[in-house]
Parts: C-alpha cells; structure tokens; sequence
C-alpha cells in the first residue's frame, strides 16, 4: 500500500487543524475576557451610582472650606480695625494723661503762690488805705486768677473722667480683640478639619474611580487585540500561505496593546498679569482686547479643543496655579452665582452686562457672595482643586447670550 498520498495530505492539513484548535482556544479566552468585561463594566456602573453620593459628599466639605476661609477673613478684617481702635484709644489715653500732669503742675503753682501771698488778699487792700484805682485794679487782677485756678480744676476734673472712660473702652477693645483671636483659632482648627475630609474624600473618589477606568481600558485593549488574533487565525484556516505572517502581525499588536506609561500634562503657554484695577465709560463688549486673565499661571488647553478624556471639547481656559492664590475679577460687574455646582466645584459666575458673564471655577473657597458688585482687580475666590480636579487651578469661561467665548480673544 501506497503511504504517500496520505501522508502529503498529512502535511497540507495539519497546519490548518493546528490553527483550528489555536483558533477554537482563543474564542474560548475572548468569551471569557468579555464576560469579565461585562462584569466590571456593571459594577463600574454601580461605582457611577455611588459616584453621585461621593460627589455630593464632597460638594459638602468644599462648601464648607469656603465658608470657613471667608469667616477667616472677616474675623482677620474686625481684628485690624480691632487693634486700630486699642491704639487710637491709647494715644488719646497718653495726651490725655500728660494734659493732666501738666493741670496738675499748674495749680499746684498757683496754689502755692496764693498760700504764699497768705489769705484775705482782697480785704488787705480795701483796708491799708491804698490807692482806689490800684486796690480796684488789684481786686480784678485776684478775681482773674481765682476764676483761672476754678477753671483749671473744672478741666482737670474733666480730663480725669475722660481719662477713666478712655481706660474702659481700652480694656473693653482689648477684651474684644481676644475673643476675636479665640474665634479665629477656632475657625482655623475646623478648617484644617474640613480640608482634612475634602482630602480624604477627594482620594478615596479618585482612587476608585482611575482605578477602574485603567482596569476597563486595559480589558477593552485586550478584547481588540484578541479578537484581531481569533479573526487572524480564522483567515489561517483558509489560507496557510498567510500563518506565518498573521502571527508576526497577531505579536505586533499584542505589544502595541500594552498600556504606555501617563506622561505628565505639559503647559501651551504661561500666563503672567492679572486684573488691576481701572475704571471706564465703555460698555463689557468694548474692552475687548485690553482684558487680563484672572490669575498667573499655566495654560494647559485650547479653547475649542478635544478633551483628553473624550468628552466634550473645551469651552474655556484651564489655567494651573498656586494653590490658595487670588482670583481676580476681569471686569465690572456683579455676582449672579456662588455656590458648589458638581463638576465645577465652588463656582463663582459675574455678570457684566450686555449678555456678558465670566465663570470661575474649582476654587478653595469663594470671598463674593450674590448680589455684590465687583470691581476689576477684587479678590473674589481663592484657587483651589475643588470638583474633582486634580490639579489646583482655575477652569475660566467667558460666555455671551450662553455661547462660550474664547477668552484669548479679549485679554491684551
């Protein structure tokens, strides 16, 4: 019997059947790396449920460190003038106290002149048979003075109460300014506490959140990678020709599905001046081009560009800065929003008129309040990383009629 028919048949069929069973054993790893996918996708999404509690929770530490950096800031402000009052009130005290030595150095003069001079002044001279006109004149001249020694003991008497008032306010001032030191102690001791638990809640959010998000990404790289391997063997099946070169294919994409180590957001640019303080006749929309960013730092987007993330495209400027810095008011105008908003952190919206408004947001903390009137230059919010953001910074936004403007367009 003839062998080698079969056995050349052999040879053309067993490369296939290898591949068959590679192929077979690869759906089988792919079924099972998208049911793990589809399992961690819903307990993500349970994570997204929570996600809005989390997010609630830190809405309340941040609104809660704002409202503790501006009581910090009243209590510093009552305490300066505080401190002004306690030393307008101790130099009155002090010209007050050397008018009165001075009082007392005066009478004393006088009195010791009139003892010296001995009593009955008056009745001597209409009795030693002196001159009429002198005596007459004599008689005015004791009068003056005994109605100057009444005068300087009625002054002395009222610098002295004067004096006694003075020293009561001082001690009430200065009892003031130490409750006011208290009260700011305590407001700085339940700051820290509530930037404590923003930071607490901060990480164990991100944490959660980027951990999932990588072990997701990295599950859907292998899922393409893997079904391009299977389609690639299947193509192996009905074309041997093709075994060699799939494999070194199915290699090349195994390496390019491993995760590229995060590379650090670099800035576009630097922004170095801030809003100063200007006053004008022209309306928001004539300012254009003679604006200033609302604070130093680092430009780390393009307006109109995508987002790193995927989402939506940027409709302002993220602007990296120090942490706790000012942020500036661009122009006049007056606050219409000032509250924690999800996503935005504490935000801080300024309406300048003509459909005009200025968005900040992520701040630490928020100094305006709605209703007030602002100024260009006010401080009106402190940087901060607030909604999530990683970075400390400042997210800006110009908007007129609601549509996001660029704001490069209206700074010099």
């Amino acid at each position: 019997m003839n062998f080698r028919p079969f056995l050349v048949l052999l040879v053309l069929i067993w490369p296939l059947c290898a591949s068959a069973n590679q192929a077979d054993r690869k759906q089988s790893e792919l079924d099972a790396l998208k049911q793990r996918l589809q399992t961690l996708q819903q307990e993500f999404r349970g994570t997204q449920a929570h996600r809005k509690e989390a997010a609630d929770e830190l809405g309340q530490s941040e609104r809660a460190i704002s409202s503790a950096l501006r009581q910090l800031r009243q209590l510093d402000g009552e305490r300066q003038r505080a401190q002004t009052d306690l030393q307008a009130l101790t130099q009155q005290a002090d010209a007050t106290t050397a008018r009165i030595r001075a009082q007392q150095a005066h009478l004393a003069q006088a009195l010791k002149a009139a003892y010296q001079r001995g009593q009955g002044d008056a009745l001597k001279l209409m009795l030693n048979g002196a001159d009429p006109n002198q005596a007459a004149r004599d008689l005015r001249y004791l009068a003056h003075l005994s109605r100057a020694r009444h005068e300087t003991i009625e002054a002395l008497r009222a610098d002295l109460a004067k004096l006694a008032a003075l020293r009561q306010q001082t001690e009430q001032k200065t009892t003031e300014l130490a409750q006011l030191q208290i009260a700011r102690e305590a407001e700085q001791k339940k700051l820290l506490a509530d930037k404590r638990a923003r930071e607490q809640v901060l990480q164990k959010l991100s944490v959660q959140i980027q951990q999932q998000r990588r072990e997701i990404s990295s599950l859907k790289r292998d899922e393409r990678s893997l079904t391009q391997l299977v389609e690639r063997l299947n193509r192996l099946m009905a074309q041997q020709a093709a075994r060699e070169r799939a494999a070194q294919q199915a290699q090349r994409n195994q390496k390019d599905g491993k995760s590229a180590p995060s590379q650090p957001r670099r800035a576009l640019g630097v922004n170095t001046e801030t809003p100063v303080a200007f006053r004008s006749d022209k309306p928001f929309s004539g300012l254009k081009g003679s604006l200033r960013l609302p604070v130093a730092g680092e430009l780390m987007n393009r307006f109109g560009a995508q987002r790193e993330d995927g989402g939506v495209s940027w409709k302002g400027l993220f602007i990296r800065a120090a942490e706790g810095a000012a942020v500036k008011a661009i122009a006049a105008g007056q606050v219409v929003f000032a509250e924690w908003l999800r996503g935005f952190g504490n935000l801080i919206i300024v309406d300048h008129g003509e459909g005009y408004m200025s968005l900040y947001s992520n701040n630490e903390s928020l100094y305006k309040q709605v209703g007030e009137r602002v100024q260009p230059g006010d401080a009106i919010a402190a940087v901060g990383n607030s909604g999530g953001q990683p970075d400390p910074g400042l997210y800006f936004e110009m908007r007129h009629q609601s549509r996001p403007v660029n704001p490069l367009l209206w700074v010099k």
